[in-house]
């Protein structure tokens, strides 16, 4: 239960209405679905004013509000004695402020997730690790940023053993934040790969965002980080002594490791390794990369204390994560489902799972969009990716701003279109033959609309 007083302690906030006394069931950034005893936060985004909705919010049932100003619609003498008005330099840092509070609170571990490309399946993994052991809650869906995470905390049942928060950025100094209100007792780095490179810049940025949260870290936290990435391992041998320290990898040094490892339809099998044991893990899901994820999310459980043997259990026991390199059968053809995000990792990742399937089927076709947020390198980055769709695919069918640049790097593989229904009739004009079909594009994109369209016609 947060209180008024504890809103004001934790923001540095001004009392504009109401008493410290008055508590809230909860905490809303959305007017139109906050919920009777909730306390709304005034947000100011590119398109919307959080202030615009305040009186709404308070018709809908909130009893308590954070300003950054007195809303324009609302009159002081009208506003009922029992609800709350606190007012804040910065309503979003107000919001981070009050879940930090809300996670000093928190007895139990907390488990901050990040990395390039992964977070969003390691998080999942390592729920799904966990749940049979303990009370576990983590973001819903993509509520990973700085608005995001805290909402996560507000929603985490209090009765809850672990908390397992992804983080995610597109800015310098986002992750810092995040890990100054998360705090975590194990702090995991998945991956660092060219992504958000318009707001991080290059590669070193990523880097160096990315391991600020390894740097807010508190004294005597694990740190888990991906053993096969060179540049991510000599900048962990620069880090304070006073972490414990855990790697996973394929390579040879790493201390949870993955060997033997086997693609079918089924998923992806391999060996699990930590201290001298190794257990068989069948993972449904397809392809190498989704083995880091596990591995990162097997090296947190580990640290929590389960057993090789149970994390084995459980890893073989999930399920496949929707829209991430999801095998779905269509008719005699197969389509590889890889529409929930897209970078250049995750586009070489996909390649790599595909040569596992390629020889069953007498045509091989890539469906590609736009890769998001790539900056000034994005021309280059899209000619390289057709350049690398070419080596596996007979045909490439590219949409978006940047299906040009692909279908330079492609070759006489490529073809462009200016929009979905004109790719959707080429496609269904090649599925003569049993065919893989890989369909791929950043979120923006919205490259499942070409799934849908697929078996509506199917």
């Amino acid at each position: 239960m947060i209180t008024t007083e504890d809103v004001v302690r934790a923001t540095g906030g001004i009392l504009l209405n109401g008493d410290m006394r008055i508590s809230f069931a909860g905490v809303s950034t959305d007017s139109r679905t906050v919920k009777p005893g909730e306390l709304f936060v005034a947000l100011k985004g590119a398109r919307f004013d959080g202030h615009q909705f305040v009186l709404e919010a308070f018709e809908n049932g909130a009893k308590g509000a954070i300003v950054s100003r007195w809303p324009e619609n609302m009159n002081i003498f009208d506003l009922h004695r029992a609800l709350s008005l606190i007012q804040v330099e910065d309503t979003l840092k107000a919001l981070g402020d009050l879940a930090a509070l809300v996670r000093k609170r928190f007895s139990g571990r907390v488990i901050g997730i990040t990395g390039s490309c992964g977070k969003s399946t390691t998080k999942e993994l390592l729920a799904q690790i966990l749940t049979g052991h303990f009370k576990v809650a983590k973001n819903p869906g993509n509520w990973n940023n700085l608005i995001g995470v805290p909402l996560s905390i507000f929603q985490a049942p209090e009765r809850a053993d672990v908390w397992v928060l992804e983080l995610a950025t597109n800015q310098p100094g986002e992750i810092a934040r995040l890990t100054e209100i998360v705090d975590p007792d194990i702090a995991v780095l998945v991956s660092v790969h060219p992504s958000h490179l318009e707001g991080l810049g290059d590669l070193e940025g990523v880097l160096r965002e990315k391991l600020a949260l390894f740097e807010g870290a508190k004294i005597g936290s694990t740190l888990i980080y991906p053993y096969d990435q060179p540049e991510v391992r000599e900048r962990v041998k620069s880090l304070s002594s006073g972490h414990r320290f855990l790697s996973f990898g394929f390579e040879e040094g790493a201390e949870v490791r993955a060997d033997r490892l086997r693609l079918d339809r089924r998923g992806t099998h391999f060996g699990l390794i930590y201290q001298e044991e190794e257990v068989e893990v069948s993972l449904p899901l397809f392809g190498r990369h989704f083995v880091l994820d596990a591995l990162a999310a097997a090296t947190a459980a580990l640290a929590l204390g389960l057993r090789l043997s149970q994390v084995a259990e459980r890893l073989s026991q999930g399920r496949t994560l929707s829209g991430r390199l999801e095998l779905r059968p269509l008719g005699k053809h197969l389509l590889l489902d890889d529409t929930y995000n897209a970078n250049p990792a995750s586009l070489e990742a996909a390649c790599e799972a595909v040569k596992a399937l390629a020889g069953e089927f007498s045509r091989r076709i890539a469906v590609i969009g736009d890769m998001k947020e790539l900056g000034q390198a994005a021309e280059e980055l899209h000619q390289e990716a057709g350049k690398r769709l070419s080596s596996v695919f007979d045909y490439v069918l590219a949409v978006g701003d940047y299906a040009q640049a692909i279908a330079q790097g492609a070759g006489s593989k490529a073809e462009v279109f200016s929009d979905k229904e004109g790719l959707v009739e080429r496609l269904l004009s090649l599925l003569d033959q049993p065919s893989l079909i890989l369909v791929k594009g950043s979120r923006a994109m919205r490259m499942e609309e070409v799934i849908q369209a697929l078996e509506e016609k199917i």
